[in-house]
């Protein structure tokens, strides 16, 4: 993907009337799974778990359908756009739950296959979870499909496994992870490590020190 391309995305707001069932005709969900997190005998361990997830024309519709009625009982939809067409889209709740009423649900969140790995799901995220601040949530909740890769995306922007997993995703899901992501603390892996190389000069003033060294380990980022 190009960069000069990406620059043309828009982060939106989703609106009934201006998307429909047919918005999500060429969004491409491909994903091939070949290892899932498994609750093993009190601990989640990788297991081997092999299949490729996709949807048809239909199931892409019926997820359009989906994002409009929850528009029309009060729900917060956005998009990444680019040249009019939907890349990602993520969903949110408007009912808070918890024994203090601290989760909101992050319902779904997808970035089109094309477009991964780009930065475009971390705007989406960071979006969507200032949406959760506004409706009053002090943690978006997740039931996060276990493939590797998904639970690896999740655990870089800062989600842990939820303290208080709710029975009904549970129920309904029993083989995602029950995540959580604190609204008022983030920390997250960062993989453009030189958007903070001023910082980094802080602590060593000579650049090229600190090329010698950037790209060895991982960054982490407390963002508040």
């Amino acid at each position: 993907m190009q960069n000069s391309k990406l620059q043309n995305i828009q982060i939106i707001n989703l609106e009934i009337g201006t998307f429909n069932e047919n918005s999500l005709d060429c969004f491409v969900l491909m994903q091939r799974v070949t290892n899932c997190w498994r609750n093993v005998d009190g601990a989640y361990k990788l297991m081997p778990v092999d299949y490729t997830e996709d949807w048809d024309l239909l199931e892409r519709k019926n997820m359009a359908k989906k994002i409009i009625s929850a528009l029309h009982c009060g729900a917060t939809a956005i998009a990444a756009v680019i040249d009019n067409s939907v890349i990602g889209f993520a969903l949110l709740s408007d009912l808070l739950f918890g024994s203090s009423k601290q989760y909101i649900d992050l319902k779904e969140f997808y970035v089109s296959e094309p477009y991964r790995r780009n930065g475009i799901g971390k705007l989406l995220f960071d979006k969507i979870c200032l949406d959760a601040k506004r409706l009053g949530a002090k943690k978006l909740y997740i039931s996060a499909h276990s493939a590797e890769e998904s639970i690896a995306a999740y655990k870089k922007y800062g989600c842990v496994l939820a303290e208080e997993p709710d029975a009904a995703h549970i129920e309904k899901e029993p083989f995602d992870l029950q995540l959580e992501y604190d609204l008022f603390l983030k920390i997250y892996e960062v993989s453009q490590k030189y958007n903070f190389i001023d910082l980094l000069l802080l602590a060593d003033e000579q650049k090229e020190m600190v090329e010698r060294y950037i790209h060895n380990g991982a960054m982490y980022v407390i963002d508040d």
